[in-house]
């Protein structure tokens, strides 16, 4: 297929600050395809780089450099990541902005840890919902008289309700909890642990049921699922009330803990307490998760010596190696990184070409 053409012009990624060595690797990747030999048929795909330098006046007041170079006609796929804080929202927008000036022939932003997330139901009388505001938000920045964004690509969404927030097919979901799944049971089995799976309400277990029966087909294995029953006391305070399932198998078993994310770690500690109390008599708890956001002070909190949980295995899709907050905690062993770059690579080149980008690989 060397050659084809492509209607959307030439492939430009557009990394975030923190994110040029992901742009760099997806490049690489995507170049290499049509050559490689474990892929069959594709596309020669040539890709371009642009490097938007965010930056702050003696004012206080933010700007962006951006020429039109690689930018206008091109496929342009903005390469981040939440949280959603204040600068990462403004400054998202005000790239988006510049695109659309420069003439992208399209537009595409991949979040892999959808900015806002927890913030998809209203809390209370004084809070609402905030990502059909910023969903909004972004399309009207990236609007202009001959392009718009297509399309906001994130991995292992925290809710339905985010996908609900937009226009049909505007939201794209991938999944990157089998990879995570997978490395983490092939670990505990290499050191001969018998395995209890765990979700913490019915919502996570739908949502990865099947990844996680992919993953015992593919390995041989069968192991006993159980399931908590999780009260959300705010948008920041859980507590699992009560486990079932055949929590019979949890003494004596290594207990790996599913969720879409780690944030500051409490809600997971106090899981891992409960499952090696007496009541159930875990013998070590393990943290699969998809998203790191690990913020405050949950560094700390899981390095400590009578923390219940003994490991986490989470993605990169929020980087983790240039956290200086975190580097003790992948250097103990206890934070495991799986690397999301290869997937993000194969997601961009089938995006560029028009085809599924929902692909299972």
């Amino acid at each position: 297929m060397n050659g084809s053409f492509n209607r959307h012009g030439g492939l430009t990624l557009v990394p975030m600050p923190g994110f040029e060595d992901v742009a760099n690797r997806v490049a690489e990747k995507v170049r290499a395809m049509a050559t490689d030999k474990a892929e069959q048929n594709l596309h020669d795909t040539p890709v371009d780089i642009a490097y938007p330098q965010f930056g702050t006046r003696p004012s206080g007041e933010p700007y962006l450099r951006l020429g039109k170079e690689h930018i206008g006609g091109h496929d342009c796929i903005v390469i981040t990541s939440g949280p959603g804080t204040w600068e990462m929202l403004g400054s998202l927008e005000l790239l988006l902005r510049y695109l659309a000036a420069r003439h992208a022939s399209r537009i595409t932003v991949f979040a892999a840890y959808f900015p806002l997330s927890r913030s998809d139901k209203d809390e209370g009388e004084y809070e609402f919902a905030l990502p059909p505001l910023f969903v909004d938000l972004f399309r009207k920045a990236a609007a202009g008289s001959d392009v718009s964004l297509s399309r906001i690509v994130s991995v292992d969404l925290h809710s339905p309700q985010v996908v609900m927030s937009a226009p049909t097919g505007f939201i794209t979901e991938l999944s990157m909890i089998r990879r995570i799944v997978a490395m983490a049971i092939k670990d505990a089995l290499a050191r001969e642990e018998r395995l209890v799976i765990s979700y913490p309400d019915a919502g996570m277990m739908s949502r990865a049921g099947k990844a996680v029966s992919q993953v015992m087909d593919t390995l041989g294995i069968c192991v006993p699922c159980i399931c908590g029953i999780k009260a959300r006391k705010s948008g920041t305070k859980v507590e699992i009330k009560e486990v079932y399932g055949p929590t019979e198998f949890i003494r004596d078993a290594t207990v790996l803990c599913l969720d879409d994310e780690i944030a500051t770690g409490g809600t997971n500690i106090t899981t891992a307490a409960l499952l090696k109390s007496e009541q159930f008599g875990a013998a070590k708890v393990i943290a699969a998760v998809t998203h790191g956001v690990l913020c405050g002070d949950a560094s700390m909190k899981f390095l400590a010596p009578d923390c219940p949980v003994s490991s986490i295995y989470c993605s990169d899709t929020i980087p983790i190696m240039n956290r200086p907050e975190l580097v003790q905690l992948v250097q103990s062993g206890r934070l495991r990184v799986v690397e999301w770059w290869r997937d993000l690579a194969w997601a961009v080149y089938h995006l560029h070409w028009d085809l599924s980008i929902r692909v299972v690989r």
